[in-house]
């Protein structure tokens, strides 16, 4: 095998392959386009401090004369807010029915129904207050955050009444046995207590980072359907051009067409990499991807990236198994790769996915490349605790490469018989 075949070999085929501009948009623009829509759509410049605001319905049927009533309550309810924004948008109705009908039509995001004596049942020790709430949906999302919302609020309110209920037992406890009353009532009202604080990687603290993961997200995005594409094609375009035979005549041998197309693949993948990480990272998107050359963890995810690379084009050899024509190898390759991509965690995290898909992340090679790069990226974590990962990426590359290697063997021999 010489050396100086396969890169004179290589040179050439990078040049044909610049040639289809096609393929230039799908290695380029197509990526960047999911970048530019991860910077301003699906994590806007405002991400890190925006907060929903909800429309909220309200009946009050409560018309108790007393310092706390349901008008109270809703005032309230107006006035809360977080990192200075109102969460609440009030609007009170007469009817239900009324109501009703604009949580259907998605004009509210809830609907709270404050019950009759509200104000004389809330400090009254031996009753409970039902507060009726109905949950609507604007879009398929809302509804889970609207119930978490409101359902947050009531529990604090339902803790605040608590307390003063107990305020109040506890004025008619003799002073002397006030302070262990204190203690036994707070206790049984509130057995049990929560304190929340927040320690996030910075990748999910700031935007900047977000937008960083989702272009690890896009490189592996890239990686599948244009590797998939192309490994899916190596051979069978060249006998549609007319070329295979014709280049199996001269001194090169079958290995050295394959390597050097498999790496005429690779290297523009690899070049689209670092273009959109440069294009990511200036001043008109704003990632913020961390990466130290020097660093010896930075550099096996640089590897696990090129892993990923090679691995995806070798699925495209078994994909060529089955499609006749190169357009259908071409289809084939895009469709399968733009699936897998949403499929497998490499864009959307696997927790939004039904439990039997999520099987594909485990099981799905290129999608561990993408994954354990980004983990390395964002944690940084120690050594040790790489092995196993790098043990499986470079066995599945191994793999996958011989298995691809023995697929295009037979296919340069089958169609150089015919």
């Amino acid at each position: 095998m010489k050396l100086k075949t396969i890169i004179a070999f290589i040179k050439c085929e990078i040049k044909r392959y610049y040639r289809e501009k096609i393929l230039l948009f799908w290695l380029l623009i197509w990526p960047l386009i999911w970048i530019l829509m991860t910077a301003y759509v699906f994590v806007p410049p405002t991400t890190t401090n925006q907060f929903i605001n909800l429309n909220i319905g309200v009946i009050n049927y409560d018309k108790s004369n007393t310092p706390f009533n349901g008008t109270t309550f809703i005032k309230i309810l107006r006035e809360i807010e977080y990192n200075g924004t109102r969460i609440f948008s009030i609007s009170e109705y007469k009817t239900v029915e009324e109501a009703v009908q604009n949580l259907k039509r998605g004009i509210l995001d809830a609907l709270i129904i404050i019950p009759e004596d509200f104000g004389f049942e809330i400090f009254n020790v031996i009753s409970s207050v039902e507060i009726k709430v109905y949950v609507g949906a604007k879009t398929p999302q809302t509804k889970q955050i609207t119930e978490t919302i409101i359902t947050s609020v009531i529990r604090g309110f339902s803790e605040e009444i608590s307390s003063e209920r107990v305020k109040y037992i506890l004025s008619y406890i003799p002073e002397e046995y006030r302070y262990w009353s204190k203690i036994v009532l707070k206790n049984l009202v509130n057995p049990v207590n929560m304190s929340i604080g927040y320690i996030l990687p910075e990748v999910f603290q700031e935007r900047s980072r977000i937008i960083g993961w989702y272009t690890i997200g896009a490189i592996g995005m890239l990686f599948l359907y244009t590797g998939f594409s192309s490994g899916s094609t190596m051979i069978i375009s060249e006998k549609e051009r007319g070329t295979l035979k014709k280049l199996l005549s001269t001194p090169l041998t079958a290995s050295e067409f394959i390597i050097g197309r498999m790496i005429s693949l690779m290297i523009p993948m690899l070049i689209s990499t670092i273009i959109l990480i440069l294009i990511s990272i200036s001043p008109i998107i704003g990632a913020h991807i961390t990466f130290n050359p020097t660093n010896p963890i930075h550099i096996l995810s640089a590897i696990f990236i090129v892993c990923g690379a090679l691995m995806s084009i070798s699925i495209g050899a078994i994909i060529s198994m089955i499609a006749k024509t190169r357009e259908g190898a071409s289809s084939m390759g895009v469709i399968l790769g733009l699936l897998l991509s949403f499929t497998t965690g490499i864009w959307f995290p696997i927790e939004w996915m039904p439990q039997p898909i999520r099987i594909l992340a485990k099981i799905f090679p290129p999608a561990w490349s993408i994954e354990i790069s980004r983990r390395i990226i964002v944690f940084e974590p120690p050594y040790e605790t790489l092995l196993i990962d790098t043990i499986k990426i470079i066995t599945s590359t191994i793999i996958l490469l011989t298995i691809a290697i023995t697929i295009y063997k037979k296919t340069i021999q089958k169609q150089m018989e015919i």
